[in-house]
């Protein structure tokens, strides 16, 4: 900061004050870095696990058709499946992680953000599944899930012990 006096012709002393712009830009750069320098280290020491989206990648190779004879292709068709892997809106084995849901304690799985809402919504009773041993009624969560490999579609059973049951029966 400079002072410069002048004198006016009454003889009065004019103080005026010249203030150098470098400084105020010092400062404001000096503002802005450690603003920056803030913001990054607030965001990269995040707890929270960044999710990166699983992806299946499909190889198709042209071959022969094989002929199995019709036990052995039945004996494959059905097969126990995990339950993050399945949609259960959709009722669609995915083969890929779906989204977790949580409602109430209970995890659900679902392929998009409408699945989402139509579980912790329970539109159309979409989170219960029908048994096709003996018809009842079945929480999809707690389910043990049978794809049917030919189909894609997956069924529903109270225990183990029912799905391995429909899958003995279901051989032949």
């Amino acid at each position: 900061m400079k002072r410069r006096y002048f004198k006016q012709p009454n003889n009065e002393p004019i103080v005026v004050t010249v203030e150098n712009p470098s400084g105020r830009i010092y400062k404001l750069l000096i503002s802005i870095l450690f603003l920056i320098l803030a913001s990054i280290i607030l965001l990269s020491c995040s707890n929270q696990k960044k999710d990166k989206p699983e992806t299946a990648t499909l190889a198709v190779t042209k071959t022969k058709p094989i002929q199995m004879n019709s036990a052995v292709a039945s004996q494959t068709t059905y097969e126990i499946v995990p339950n993050e892997k399945v949609c259960m809106v959709n009722d669609r084995f995915m083969g890929v992680k779906q989204i977790p849901i949580d409602v109430d304690g209970t995890i659900y799985f679902g392929c998009c953000q409408g699945c989402v809402e139509k579980l912790q919504k329970n539109i159309d009773n979409v989170r219960f599944g029908s048994n096709p041993i003996d018809d009842t009624k079945v929480d999809k969560a707690n389910a043990v899930i049978v794809q049917d490999k030919s189909k894609g579609s997956v069924f529903y059973f109270a225990s183990k012990q029912d799905a391995q049951s429909f899958i003995s029966k279901n051989k032949a």
